[in-house]
């Protein structure tokens, strides 16, 4: 690639190429449009306008004939950039009747989803104005949740393709790396992904994108990934580690659900002196190793970021032997050994830091995470040293148990060590009595081995992990549509997840007025923090009909109930049966603590 030396030169050419493209984009878009209404016109020959009788029929011809003929003129004005009219024409469209039907009857869209999907906060800007027809909705009052109008904001769909375009021209024609042309910041769109936005290379492959005259990309190129190019190691280890969720449940890279970075892990100490990892080496390498050549006395020709590379390898893995350091850096093994010798000083004692053995109890174990209402979980501990104050712990802060994601020893005195729940009479594990089931988490598959609960029928207490939903079915009910089974379920079964799109607070506030005036929430509490909205993504499950008490008979109406469960260290809600119910019953669930209603 060309190298430039002045960033403004690069900023310069950006500018330059820009400009030229949106130019062009302009110029096409102008005859385009021209081309594309002249075409809606019904040809060359267009027959006089008709003229209409009192009774608004065209006279000398039959109905059908009259239905035909009728044209209407439409003047086309092109306007230049700076609002003069430069030329008009006028076209001929047909006109066409059609029947006037009956308006459908209100509805709702809902994207399918299977697992939450978090969102956080809705966009300061207002998409639209919701009951924008219906007088007794405070619009107003609505407004002033958010921030402005996405209309009045001034955004071209169009600057997209003209982004990619110059982007494309000024690598392939001008040699501009991509890493460039996105630092100068010219361009209206970022090319390459940040953590939880998406950049425009990322954009134009999820979309259709206008393919216009003018573009030089051919169909088969591919712009790079999402992230630019890291020009060192431990950019490019900070960039992997990035793109993978941190909670070992999920296998998604960058999960729409857990939304906290995968830290790279602090640096370790070495464990031993230099003299005795040295004499861990029994055979000389193959890659000019120190047994051999001895010592070096002039130092090796090496780069800044070989040493660097060397650095951030040592911070991983100390107590690794140089012979296996010169595999890694690809370089000769007495050569290592002299720059470790720089990064660690052989006259300074190598401190141990094996895992430490918690003796006693840390202080605060009166954690929070039994109700799971008042309880946030937090991202794993990546400490060194003991979970407690001295070490800044976020579970120590949270009162929360260390979960299996936690980097902290496997003896932590705040780890959860699960159940020894074993099978009963009835064939089943993990009841009442359950550990796990008393602090209202699901069972873990690596800590709860007794209770079998990696077994698809044993444990009764992990049926949202492994995903026991029932069949169901969405149709009519007198409380508008419900969720009724296709399949019987017993007292205690997992009747499906309630997913939907994980929101704070402010958000809940602003989507409560449309929820409240509309007389439907689909809005659970799932702890102190995080509310779960089914009103625009969800599942079957948010049909299932919120019900009270009989006021005749005094009696519940429900047979279900939403619970919310700690599984693998993330909220999730179950509907569960409370009795056995045959298939065809309607799903009712109580206004239970996690409901919220407006």
């Amino acid at each position: 690639m060309e190298s430039i030396d002045e960033p403004t030169t690069i900023d310069n050419r950006v500018e330059s190429v820009f400009a030229e493209v949106l130019a062009e984009f302009r110029d096409w878009k102008v005859k385009y449009s021209e081309h594309l209404l002249r075409s809606l016109s019904i040809g060359k020959r267009v027959p006089p306008v008709p003229t209409l009788s009192d009774s608004g029929n065209i006279d000398g011809d039959s109905d059908t004939d009259k239905e035909q003929k009728l044209v209407q003129h439409v003047t086309v004005t092109s306007y230049s950039e700076d609002g003069t009219p430069t030329s008009t024409s006028t076209i001929s469209l047909q006109v066409i009747r059609a029947e006037v039907l009956e308006p459908h009857e209100p509805y709702e869209s809902c994207a399918p989803i299977s697992r939450n999907v978090f969102r956080g906060d809705d966009d300061d800007r207002m998409a639209f104005i919701p009951f924008a027809d219906d007088a007794t909705f405070d619009h107003v009052d609505h407004t002033l949740c958010y921030d402005s109008l996405a209309w009045q904001e001034d955004y071209d769909p169009d600057l997209e393709v003209i982004s990619l375009e110059a982007a494309y021209r000024l690598h392939m024609v001008h040699r501009l790396p991509y890493d460039d042309i996105d630092s100068t910041g010219v361009l209206p769109f970022k090319l390459f992904s940040s953590p939880r936005k998406p950049g425009l290379f990322t954009l134009s492959r999820r979309r259709d994108l206008l393919i216009w005259k003018g573009t030089t990309i051919p169909r088969s190129y591919e712009f790079p990934s999402s992230f630019p190019s890291p020009n060192n190691l431990r950019h490019r280890l900070e960039h992997i580690n990035a793109l993978f969720c941190p909670n070992l449940n999920c296998i998604e890279s960058l999960c729409t659900v857990h939304v906290e970075l995968n830290p790279m892990p602090p640096p370790r100490k070495p464990t031993m002196g230099l003299s005795e990892l040295l004499n861990r080496v029994e055979h000389p390498c193959e890659a000019g190793c120190f047994l051999q050549i001895g010592a070096v006395d002039l130092p090796p020709q090496w780069s800044e970021d070989d040493i660097s590379s060397l650095k951030t390898i040592l911070e991983i893995e100390p107590d690794m032997v140089p012979c296996d350091h010169a595999e890694l850096c690809l370089k000769p093994c007495h050569e290592v050994l002299y720059y470790r010798k720089l990064l660690y000083d052989p006259n300074e004692p190598q401190v141990e830091y094996p895992n430490e053995e918690i003796k006693g109890k840390p202080r605060s174990l009166e954690f929070r995470d039994n109700d799971p209402l008042e309880f946030m979980p937090n991202e794993p501990c990546y400490h060194s040293g003991t979970c407690d104050a001295s070490s800044n712990c976020s579970c120590f802060k949270n009162k929360a148990h260390c979960e299996r994601n936690c980097r902290c020893p496997a003896n932590c005195a705040r780890r959860w060590k699960g159940c020894r729940c074993v099978k009963g009479r009835n064939g089943m594990s993990c009841d009442k009595r359950c550990p796990c089931t008393k602090a209202r988490r699901e069972c873990d598959s690596e800590l709860c081995v007794k209770c079998k609960c990696r077994e698809t029928s044993i444990c009764a207490n992990s049926q949202i992990k492994q995903g026991h939903f029932k069949e169901l079915e969405v149709k009519k009910s007198k409380w508008g549509l419900g969720a009724f089974l296709l399949e019987p379920a017993k007292q205690g079964d997992l009747i499906m997840e309630y997913v939907g799109e994980l929101i704070y607070e402010e958000t809940f506030d602003s989507r409560g007025e449309v929820a409240g005036h509309r007389g439907r929430s689909y809005v659970f509490g799932l702890n102190e923090a995080l509310s779960l909205d089914s009103s625009y993504m969800g599942n079957p499950s948010r049909f299932v009909d919120h019900v009270g008490t009989s006021s005749a008979s005094g009696e519940a109406q429900w047979n279900c109930r939403a619970l919310v469960r700690l599984v693998n260290g993330e909220h999730r809600i179950g509907i569960f049966a409370v009795k056995n119910m045959e298939a065809g019953t309607e799903v009712l669930i109580d206004y239970g603590p996690a409901f919220f209603t407006r």
